[in-house]
């Protein structure tokens, strides 16, 4: 029931495989702070990963920033980002899950601190709750419920409107919501609340549009060099300069499990 809550935010990602020599795979991503952003080192931790994946399969990849509206409604282009999000819209020849998100409720303790009493979807209802565009991609439960979403494309617009007292609670990628309450309210930051939810994990992935060439040779490539770095360390360490000692237990396995689904389906 809350996986159905949020297939959410944070982005999606698509590449090419047998890529002539010198050619840049591009893939195309919503900034998405501190998963993906052009503002950080090596493009976030999202970025960081796609970059060393490339860098030990032998391919040089490009990430394109751009709204997630044209994102959604491209139906060509290669995702970086939840592949439920697209799914809607296009088909991909290919899959290759990279990283996991969890998703929390966020609320303002001064004026909504009953807001940490939420812990299933029906008890959402007669609160405003706000929630990124495109990112709901199971509605029928929510409006069973009754329960009515204000949504926008931008992160930045839901933090400001939870801080106002206009919404009661902000559904949000967990890092992702704390990346954006420390950069706009960074005096305040105690005074907002985060619940995690359960069994919200969720993939971030490369997702390889139907046009990409040889795109299952790609992939391959590409599963090949994160399997590297996830053998030699570096995507721990990775994982750690973003989480620091909070990585989530689960983390890896759910990974695996990710990896292992998307693999079948592009088969």
């Amino acid at each position: 029931m809350v996986r159905s809550v949020i297939t959410v935010i944070v982005g999606s990602l698509l590449l090419c495989s047998s890529v002539v020599a010198g050619e840049v795979v591009k893939l195309d991503a919503n900034e998405s702070r501190p998963f993906l952003s052009p503002s950080l080192a090596k493009d976030g931790m999202v970025g960081e990963i796609i970059h060393a994946a490339s860098a030990a399969a032998g391919i040089e990849s490009q990430i394109i920033y751009k709204p997630l509206k044209r994102m959604i409604e491209n139906d060509s282009n290669n995702d970086l980002g939840n592949p439920m999000f697209f799914m809607n819209n296009q088909d991909f020849s290919a899959v290759v899950p990279l990283a996991v998100y969890h998703v929390s409720l966020f609320y303002y303790r001064p004026k909504h601190g009953h807001a940490h009493e939420i812990v299933s979807v029906e008890s959402l209802k007669d609160h405003r709750v706000g929630l990124l565009s495109g990112t709901l991609v199971n509605r029928s439960a929510f409006k069973r419920a009754g329960i009515v979403f204000e949504e926008s494309y931008a992160h930045a617009s839901l933090f400001r409107k939870l801080h106002k007292g206009r919404l009661d609670v902000v559904i949000e990628v967990d890092l992702v919501g704390r990346a954006f309450i420390q950069e706009l309210f960074p005096e305040e930051v105690e005074n907002f609340g985060v619940t995690r939810m359960p069994q919200s994990a969720s993939p971030i992935a490369l997702n390889m549009a139907v046009n990409q060439p040889q795109a299952a040779a790609l992939a391959a490539r590409y599963r090949e060099g994160l399997r590297k770095i996830r053998e030699s360390g570096e995507y721990r360490a990775i994982l750690q300069k973003y989480y620091g000692e909070q990585i989530p237990a689960d983390y890896e396995q759910q990974l695996d499990r990710f990896g292992y689904i998307y693999q079948e389906v592009s088969q």
